[in-house]
C-alpha cells in the first residue's frame, strides 16, 4: 500500500505571513508565487541536486521548496565559503546553485523575488502544493564530522518533513508565532527549527540570522519573536545583556554542544528565560529533549522514538528519523545510564574519555571547567597521540571576554585553575590565548582546524601585514583638560583576527578591536597611564569587516585618566566605551 505524502505546507492560508526582516514581511501568497517562479527557472535543468546557498532565511526556504515542487533534491553546504562553494558547485550531480550572494555561480534569487506579482495557478489552495512522498530523496546535508572532512547525509521526507512536524507537536509550536534563529538555515537544526518547523506549523520566521548579543536582542524586539532558536556559543553571549532585553519568549531552544550549567542559570535569573535542549545529529535527527534547569536533568526522547541502553553502555536508537537503509537499532557512540521512565542521563561520548599516563580524562570535562573560569568566553580540548607511557597529550585553545583586560587569564593562570580539579599529569602540555576559536555558524568546532591554531604557532611568525591595522591619518586637537585624537583606520582583509571568525562571514573581535586599536593607540599616546583597570559602557553596535574603513575618535582625559573611545563607519558608530586608567577612591574603599 502506498504512503500518504506528506502536506509540508497544510497549515497555511494565502494571507499567512510566513516571513518577516529587515529586507520585508512576505505572506503564504508571495512564497507560492516565489516557489513557482523558482521551480520554471529549474524546469529545464537537467536532473540532479540543487546547491542552495542563502543568507536571507526566506530566499533559502524559496529556493528549497522550488526545488522540491520541481521534482528536484537540494544540496546543503556545511558552511558558506566561498572556496567550498564553488568546489562543492563543481561537483558531477550538482546541476544549479540558487543564491542571493555576489560573486558566487547560479541563478541569483534576488532577481527572481518580486512579492505578489500574479502568476498561473495563484488561486490554487497553498495546503494542495508540496505534497511530497515519503521516501522522496530531499536533501543531502553536508556536515563537518569531528575530523574536518565533510560527510554527506541524505535526507528523505519522512526524515525531514516528519521530524519538522514531530517537532511543531511536540513543543507545541503553533500559527502566528515567531521564529528567531541564530544558526543558518543550511545546517541541520538550523533547517529544521528555523525554517521548516514553523512551515509546517503555519508559523512564521525571521529572515535575519543574528549572532552577537545585542543584534538578538534588537532583532527579537523589533519582530516581537516568540522563539529563539540558538547554540550554547551564541546563548552564552546573551548572558551580558541588561535585564528586559529580549522578549518573553515560550521557548529558547539550544542544540548543537553541551550546555553549560552557568549559562542556562545566568538565562534564568538575569533574563529569566529557560531553555529547551535538543540532543540529536545530522546522521538520527533529533533524539531527545530537556528543560535545563539543572545541569543533571535527564532527557526525554521525542514522540515516536525508543532509546534503550546496550549492555556496554551506548545508547540504542529506533527512531524514524532514520536513514531507510540504517540498522535497527542504531548503536550510537554516547553512554547513557536509562532509567525506570524512559528517560535517561548522558554520560558523554565514547570517543571524548581517553587515558593519559594510566589516568582517564574526559575532554568535555576540561572544557567545562575551563568555560568556569572569569573572562574566559570559549574553549576547546583536543588529544594528540603521542606513544610512550602517556599515549596522549592534549592541547587547549581559549578565547578571552572581549572586554578581557587587567588580570585577564594567562596560559598559567588557566593550567592552576585546572590543576584544583584534575591530576597533573592529564592537564593541558599547552594552553594557547586565542582571538576566537575557528568554529562554523552551527557552533562546530573540527579537530583538524582546532589543531591548525597550535600548528601556525610552531611556525614562523606571521608577517606583521598580517597582524597590523593600518592608520592612515591621525590629526589631534584640544577640549578642557581632554584631548581629541582622531585617526582614520583601514582593516586589511588579510588580518589574522579574521581567521575563524566566522568561516564564510567574517567579522573583527571585540578582543581585536579593544586590544589592537583601542588600546593599543592609547599606550602610544599616553604612556604614563599604565594598565587599564575597568571597561565601561561598551557596546558593539555595528559589525567590523575586512576592507573597513573606519573612524576612531580617543578622548583622553589626563585629569582623571580616563578615554572615552568611539568606533565608526561612514559617521554610524561600531564600537563605544569607556576606559579607566585610575581607580576612584569611592571604588578603592568598596573594593
Amino acid at each position: 500500500m502506498t504512503e500518504r505524502p506528506y502536506s509540508l505546507l497544510h497549515n497555511l492560508r494565502g494571507d499567512t505571513l510566513v516571513a518577516v526582516g529587515r529586507t520585508g514581511s512576505c505572506t503564504a501568497r508571495a512564497l507560492l508565487a516565489d516557489i513557482r517562479r523558482v521551480a520554471l527557472r529549474l524546469q529545464g535543468v537537467p536532473p540532479g541536486e540543487v546547491l542552495v546557498v542563502c543568507e536571507d532565511r526566506y530566499r533559502f526556504a524559496v529556493g528549497l521548496l522550488a526545488a522540491w515542487h520541481a521534482g528536484r533534491a537540494v544540496a546543503l553546504p556545511p558552511n558558506t565559503q566561498r572556496e567550498l562553494i564553488h568546489h562543492l558547485a563543481s561537483q558531477p550531480g550538482i546541476v544549479e546553485v540558487l543564491r542571493d550572494t555576489d560573486n558566487l555561480p547560479g541563478v541569483d534569487l534576488r532577481a527572481l523575488e518580486r512579492g505578489d506579482d500574479p502568476i498561473d495557478g495563484a488561486d490554487e489552495p497553498i495546503s494542495s502544493v508540496l505534497r511530497l512522498a515519503p521516501t522522496q530523496h530531499l536533501a543531502t546535508v553536508y556536515t563537518s564530522g569531528s575530523t574536518g572532512q565533510h560527510q554527506a547525509c541524505p535526507k528523505t521526507t519522512a526524515q525531514l518533513v516528519g521530524e519538522a512536524m514531530v517537532l511543531a507537536d511536540q513543543f507545541g509550536v503553533t500559527p502566528g508565532q515567531r521564529v528567531l534563529a541564530t544558526v543558518p538555515p543550511h545546517h541541520i537544526y538550523g533547517l529544521l527549527f528555523g525554517a521548516l518547523v514553523p512551515l509546517v506549523a503555519g508559523a512564521c520566521f525571521i529572515r535575519d540570522t543574528p549572532f552577537h548579543a545585542e543584534s538578538v536582542a534588537a532583532a527579537a524586539r523589533a519582530h516581537a519573536a516568540d522563539i529563539l532558536v540558538s547554540v550554547p556559543a551564541h546563548l552564552r553571549s546573551l548572558t551580558v545583556l541588561e535585564p528586559g532585553s529580549t522578549p518573553a519568549f515560550s521557548h529558547v531552544f539550544s542544540s548543537g554542544a553541551p550546555l553549560l550549567e552557568s549559562t542556562a542559570r545566568a538565562l534564568r535569573e538575569r533574563l529569566d528565560l529557560v531553555v529547551t535542549e535538543v540532543f540529536g545529529s545530522s546522521e538520527t535527527g533529533g533524539i531527545a529533549y530537556r528543560i535545563h534547569t539543572a545541569a543533571d536533568e535527564p532527557w526525554t526522547p521525542l514522540h515516536g522514538l525508543e532509546v534503550s541502553r546496550h549492555p556496554n553502555g551506548h545508547l540504542m536508537l529506533d527512531s524514524p528519523f532514520l536513514a531507510p537503509d540504517t540498522a535497527r537499532p542504531y548503536e550510537s557512540q554516547d553512554r547513557i545510564d536509562l532509567l525506570e521512565d524512559g528517560r535517561f542521563v548522558l554520560l558523554g561520548r565514547v570517543d571524548g574519555v581517553i587515558k593519559i599516563g594510566g589516568k582517564r580524562v574526559a575532554i568535555a570535562e576540561l572544557e567545562r571547567r575551563l568555560l568556569d573560569v572569569p573572562q574566559v568566553r570559549d574553549a576547546a580540548v583536543a588529544s594528540i597521540a603521542v606513544g610512550g607511557a602517556r599515549g596522549q597529550k592534549l592541547v587547549a585553545a581559549v578565547a578571552l571576554e572581549p572586554d578581557a583586560v587587567g588580570d585577564a587569564p594567562t596560559p598559567a593562570s588557566l593550567r592552576r585553575e585546572l590543576l584544583k580539579w584534575f591530576d597533573p599529569v592529564v592537564l593541558p602540555r599547552r594552553v594557547k590565548i586565542v582571538d576566537a576559536l575557528p568554529r562554523e555558524a552551527s557552533g562546530k568546532l573540527t579537530r583538524r582546524k582546532l589543531l591548525a591554531l597550535f600548528e601556525a604557532a610552531a611556525g614562523e611568525p606571521a608577517p606583521a601585514e598580517l597582524r597590523e591595522f593600518e592608520f592612515r591619518s591621525h590629526t589631534v586637537r584640544s577640549r578642557g583638560a581632554a584631548e581629541i585624537h582622531e585617526f582614520t583606520v583601514y582593516v586589511p582583509p588579510e588580518l589574522v583576527y579574521f581567521h575563524g571568525h566566522f568561516d564564510g562571514h567574517p567579522v573583527l573581535p571585540g578582543v581585536a578591536q579593544m586590544l589592537g586599536l583601542v588600546l593599543d593607540r592609547v599606550g602610544a599616546l599616553a604612556s604614563s597611564f599604565g594598565h587599564p583597570r575597568r571597561l565601561q559602557k561598551l557596546k558593539f553596535r555595528r559589525q567590523i569587516r575586512p576592507g573597513d574603513e573606519l573612524q576612531l575618535v580617543l578622548e583622553v582625559d589626563h585629569e582623571v585618566r580616563r578615554v572615552v573611545f568611539v568606533l565608526s563607519r561612514e559617521g554610524e558608530p561600531c564600537t563605544t566605551g569607556t576606559v579607566d586608567y585610575a581607580i576612584r577612591a569611592s571604588d578603592a574603599r568598596r573594593s
